[in-house]
């Protein structure tokens, strides 16, 4: 059926509207590669071909309002060979992306005879929204809003952004994508196929287009739907009284105005546009972003979606999604306003005195402000939230605690991260971490700009505990295996480490992951004298969200002898977002490397029982059950120092001089561990320094 069929067949009266500093320590290079995430993408479909015969497709003759008040309609000027329909959301993140690049096409085909023309076919998005798009990202062709969707039914347009090539006779010459930068789950630096310019390019010059059609990727249009007229099929779940409270659970946390969702959800208008596209993406288990098995595990921020709440909202969409009666509104959430914390933040501390500013397009390296928050005592910090001042180009920013030079490298600690998918974790009564008087806070913020310039000045609120009040002290610990390497093609290898030195006294409050692109899946679990209890098993890893899992309970580690975890990666060519299937992989900083590593917070009593003691799993290696004499240990550390030297040294040591200057090492070495091991300061660290910085560390941990 073509698009001129479709619209036929589609009775008016039976349509329903679808509706960022410098620090000395690995722990700080890790939770900065910790939040090291790709872009955050919606809308995705299934990566096949197009398979719908929208080639045969014939849009007629068209008169529709433009954004700046005009009729916007084909051009009538005979040098016009064809015209570029552009379907374009004022929402969509790609739309967004692509809009000033589809100008800087226009203006390039232009003077050849190609006028492109901008169609918003979302009933969500208002004339006023679409004109502040085309202000905010310089559209300067013709942009129109098809009311009736009738264009998108013509051309077969379901996605923006979508665009289509038609020759002077109304035939679809070209439809699908831009280019192929983005793809499901993936984010490339820039694209390899440009399929629009292509396919242009091969018709001005009487070719055959080489592919003339691709899959668009991005957001769902929601196009008219039928629904049979029968007394039967009418609904009894409708907005008001189901779908809002299903909303108010799974999504409004996120899609709500200044949020992280790109798009609101709180309004019957809004969810009505943007019910196909939550389907989808709910379908394919993207959304709500959760990705543990529930048969493993309790977590207090789970994110899990039941099946019945799923079917509400399939059912719904279904019966043509009634408002139904305004009395069974639930009442609002309450949220503070601007913070997700338990109440106002005590202390607000701002990166900088100045905004960033972040340039329209290219990389924007990572960057660093370190700020001093006046602590002049030790602050106890029971939440805190990091809050971008600009949602659109923040693409994560973390904040962690650096203590006064010459104090313990143990105090430096993880604060908040903003994050997508990663919500503030709100700690027990009487929970706290502590920052030591005199201590920095640092951010690290990584910028993806958005096709227009901007700035940004984001901020971390504090709320702070009463120190009479703190029962239990709150840190983190990191699991981590450095030496593996995956080799090509494999689709299932596995690494696996453990959790060191964690507090036989305390207990364990939250799990958080970290792999790259090639991550596949996670397990985390718990060795006893009972057995081995898995607290978290994460079957489909997504590099995309990193969560953070809190433990509906914090878990007592009296008991628990070990604390373990296996990191599979996937390195085959199946892995839609392997950079290389070709290549060994190894660990590092950059997504096309990998990491295994594995956060946990803990907390302990701050004044434990006279027997309180520390795992023994103390340090990576263990020796035996029972203590060593000092000299036996200090004999074993001595080896272990040396040995690691050796290693690092033959690792990293690129010309072979015997020392390692910085551009040899990894970027979060140079950034964060460079300056702990550099003890001379001299710019560059030798075989004894790293050796006498790997001694000091192991007699910390005992």
């Amino acid at each position: 059926m073509t698009g001129n069929d479709q619209l036929k067949q589609l009775d008016p009266s039976k349509q329903l509207d679808a509706g960022r500093g410098q620090t000395g320590n690995k722990i700080l290079a890790l939770l900065a590669a910790a939040v090291m995430i790709s872009q955050w993408m919606i809308g995705f479909p299934t990566p096949t071909h197009a398979t719908s015969p929208r080639l045969q497709n014939r849009v007629a003759p068209f008169s529709l309002p433009g954004s700046d008040g005009s009729a916007v309609a084909f051009s009538t000027d005979p040098s016009v060979k064809f015209h570029v329909l552009c379907f374009l959301g004022t929402e969509c993140p790609l739309a967004r992306i692509y809009g000033p690049r589809l100008v800087a096409m226009s203006d390039a085909f232009s003077p050849r005879g190609v006028q492109f023309i901008g169609i918003n076919s979302n009933i969500q998005d208002s004339m006023q929204e679409l004109q502040a798009y085309a202000n905010d990202y310089g559209i300067t062709f013709p942009i129109a809003k098809d009311y009736d969707r009738r264009v998108a039914v013509q051309a077969g347009a379901t996605r923006t952004p979508e665009v289509f090539v038609i020759d002077r006779a109304g035939l679809v010459r070209y439809c699908g994508r831009i280019d192929d930068q983005y793809e499901p789950g993936i984010a490339r630096s820039s694209a390899t196929q440009h399929d629009l310019r292509d396919a242009i390019e091969a018709l001005l010059s009487d070719q055959p287009v080489p592919t003339p059609q691709t899959t668009a990727m991005g957001c769902l249009i929601a196009l008219p739907r039928t629904v049979a007229d029968d007394p039967e099929s009418h609904s009894k779940i409708t907005y008001c009284d189901q779908v809002s409270r299903v909303l108010q659970r799974h999504c409004i946390e996120c899609h709500r105005e200044g949020q992280i969702g790109p798009f609101s959800l709180e309004q019957y208008d809004d969810v009505i546009g943007w019910a196909d596209m939550s389907l989808e993406v709910i379908d394919q288990q993207r959304m709500p972003p959760w990705h543990a098995n529930p048969e493993h595990g309790s977590f207090s921020n789970s994110r899990h979606m039941s099946d019945e709440d799923k079917q509400t909202l399939v059912d719904w969409v279904d019966a043509g999604m009634p408002y139904g009666d305004a009395n069974e509104l639930p009442p609002p959430i309450s949220f503070v306003e601007g913070w997700q914390l338990p109440q106002s933040p005590d202390q607000i501390v701002t990166m900088s005195d100045t905004p960033f500013a972040v340039p329209a397009d290219g990389t924007v390296e990572y960057q660093y402000f370190v700020v001093d928050p006046g602590f002049r005592e030790d602050r106890w910090i029971r939440a805190a939230e990091v809050v971008p001042g600009n949602r659109a180009v923040v693409h994560h920013s973390i904040a962690f605690t650096r203590p006064p030079d010459g104090a313990d490298v143990r105090d430096i600690g993880f604060l908040a991260a903003y994050v997508p998918g990663q919500r503030p974790n709100a700690l027990p009564p009487g929970y706290a971490q502590r920052v030591r008087a005199g201590s920095k806070i640092v951010f690290q913020l990584h910028y993806t700009p958005n096709g227009k310039p901007s700035e940004d000045l984001t901020r971390i609120g504090l709320v702070f505990a009463d120190p009479s009040e703190v029962t239990h002290e709150v840190f983190v610990l990191g699991g981590v295996e450095q030496e593996f390497e995956i080799p090509p093609g494999v689709a299932d290898h596995a690494v696996q480490a453990e959790i060191a030195g964690f507090p036989k006294n305390g207990s364990l409050l939250s799990i958080t992951p970290h792999m790259h692109l090639r991550g596949k899946s996670f397990r985390f679990s718990a060795q006893t004298k009972s057995g081995n209890e898995t607290l978290l098993d994460v079957p489909a890893y997504d590099f995309n969200w990193q969560h953070n899992y809190s433990l509906s309970q914090p878990l007592p580690l009296d008991d628990v002898e070990r604390l373990s975890f296996t990191a599979v990666f996937d390195n085959s060519a199946d892995n839609p977002t392997n950079p290389d299937p070709s290549e060994y992989v190894t660990w590092g900083d950059q997504t096309w490397q990998e990491m295994a590593v594995t956060f946990v917070a803990v907390a302990k009593p701050r004044h434990p029982p006279e027997n309180g003691t520390m795992s023994k799993h103390a340090t990576s290696k263990q020796v035996s059950g029972k203590p060593q004499p000092l000299a036996d240990r200090q004999h074993a550390w001595e080896e272990q120092a040396s040995q690691f030297a050796d290693q690092y040294i033959t690792r990293f040591d690129s010309d072979g001089d015997g020392v390692l200057s910085k551009h040899e090492l990894p970027d979060s070495v140079r950034m964060f561990g460079f300056r702990s091991f550099d003890h001379d300061r001299d710019g560059s660290i030798d075989r004894e320094e790293i050796r006498a910085e790997k001694l000091q560390r192991l007699k910390r941990s005992r």
